[in-house]
């Protein structure tokens, strides 16, 4: 079924430019946020829990050594007024141990404060690794038909190094390492373009006349040894085998207008314009090595780096401005799906396909759900008001009072572990009265803090979203 058969109506029958497929887009671009946000309002009280342990262990250790240099100088004064010398030895002995005591009290405290950082430290690893392998999970699929700002093949002497710097979307570039499955390696011109791809090089004097005449040389046999594919430019290195000096440099570029001009060089001579016999070769070769670039971008692939308005994502805040200007730049076809759907708690859209009319559509609280438990602030940042229609607020309020945490304290310098206080939760029993409260928590570990990554049946509050058709 060709694209031009298929028409998308909007809910009220408006016609739209929409894609079939837009209410998975949405439904993505929700579930890419979500992943990416509830890790880091994770990381964001973590790194504030680490924060309070230090200040806390601090003041500890500040307060214990001002008690031992008190009570250092308590107990000479004391032991420097003894009439007898051994007394006054006892008292010498009993500032050396209560050093060495104040000395121990300090260290436990500081390996607590180590053993929480490192807890902490590891888990905010394991969260920023999630967000990343959100944006990855989003991000990769739509590498294809994305503007290419640069495609770069490179031979190592063994095998092909693709990579491949994308735009899905407007200021959000992806870098992706392709792995690609062609048996010949590395490729030769012929099996690109064919055979009889002669080219000028160069200059030289004829023997006799001393005038300037052409040398030309066969492409057919030479390897593609590194290519590099950008906006408008084509830059190309071929040699007869890997590591000879004997190269062929050739730099191509395409105005506006579309024509064609190639420079070529030599090994250490200096490089030429290419003659107009040579360009249609030159251009051959070009819709050659683009067909390459679109076999290779559809070969799988593996994030490297991600960049936002040409600055690296790095850290959490990074990516959480990266999923933010996904959901900005869907703001508004979710409020134009909500505008024209019938029905207020839903979104719709009709897909009209040879005459026959199908109606889709989703429930907007299942997609609202995604952004329920986030943190007020975070969640108003990257919501949408239509996503939330009236009386959310009241599945709002029961889906965030179950996953309450309160009162964390250090972890346990001999189980590591992090006791919690619990409130009684309206939505939970309450704890039989012969259990002390010690007991309930005592086993708990920062693991069973945190809530699990993409985990819908064990915590009950995310559930699949479907798109449904009638």
């Amino acid at each position: 079924m060709s694209a031009s058969e298929v028409r998308v109506l909007l809910g009220d029958s408006t016609p739209s430019e929409l894609p079939p497929d837009v209410l998975d887009l949405v439904t993505e671009v929700v579930g890419c946020v979500s992943a990416v946000a509830k890790p880091f309002a994770e990381i964001d009280e973590l790194e504030r829990r680490r924060a309070e342990s230090t200040r806390i262990t601090e003041a500890i250790v500040a307060e214990l050594a001002n008690f031992g240099r008190q009570s250092e100088v308590g107990v000479r004064a004391t032991a420097a007024g003894a009439s007898r010398p051994e007394v006054r030895a006892h008292g010498e002995e009993a500032v050396q141990a209560l050093v060495r005591m104040v000395t121990g009290w300090q260290k436990q405290h500081q390996a607590r404060r180590d053993a929480t950082r490192a807890q902490i430290d590891q888990r905010i690893t394991m969260l920023r690794q999630s967000m990343h392998e959100a944006l990855e999970r989003f991000l990769l699929p739509r590498r294809e038909g994305a503007p290419v700002q640069r495609f770069h093949r490179f031979f190592d002497g063994q095998r092909y190094l693709d990579t491949a710097v994308v735009e899905p979307l407007k200021g959000i570039r992806v870098m992706v390492s392709l792995a690609d499955s062609e048996p010949e390696v590395p490729r030769r011109v012929r099996s690109l373009v064919g055979k009889g791809s002669k080219v000028q090089v160069s200059t030289r004097l004829s023997r006799i006349r001393k005038i300037p005449e052409p040398v030309t040389t066969s492409l057919d046999d030479l390897l593609v040894l590194d290519a590099e594919r950008g906006p408008g430019r084509l830059r190309l290195l071929l040699a007869k085998k890997v590591g000879v000096l004997d190269t062929v440099r050739i730099e191509m570029g395409r105005s506006d207008d579309g024509l064609l001009h190639s420079r070529v060089q030599r090994a250490e001579d200096p490089p030429i314009d290419s003659p107009p016999a040579d360009l249609p070769i030159f251009d051959a070769l070009w819709k050659a090595m683009d067909s390459e670039r679109e076999r290779i971008m559809a070969c799988p692939a593996q994030l490297v780096e991600i960049a936002l308005d040409g600055r690296r994502v790095e850290d959490a805040a990074a990516v959480l401005s990266v999923a933010e200007r996904l959901m900005d730049a869907h703001r508004s076809t979710i409020s134009l799906l909500a505008r024209h759907s019938p029905n207020p708690a839903e979104l719709t859209i009709k897909v009209e396909t040879d005459g026959k009319r199908e109606e889709v559509w989703i429930r907007r609280e299942e997609l609202a759900q995604h952004l329920l438990g986030l943190p007020e602030a975070l969640r108003r940042r990257l919501s949408v008001p239509e996503l939330f229609p009236a009386g959310i607020e009241d599945l709002l309020e029961v889906k965030t009072s179950v996953h309450q945490v309160l009162n964390t304290q250090i972890v346990d310098d001999d189980a590591h572990s992090m006791p919690i206080e619990l409130e009684p939760n309206e939505l939970e029993p309450a704890p039989s009265q012969g259990a002390p409260r010690r007991e309930l928590v005592e086993d708990l570990s920062l693991s069973d803090l945190v809530v699990d990554d993409d985990d819908s049946e064990a915590s009950g509050c995310i559930e699949l979203t479907r798109v449904n058709r009638r």
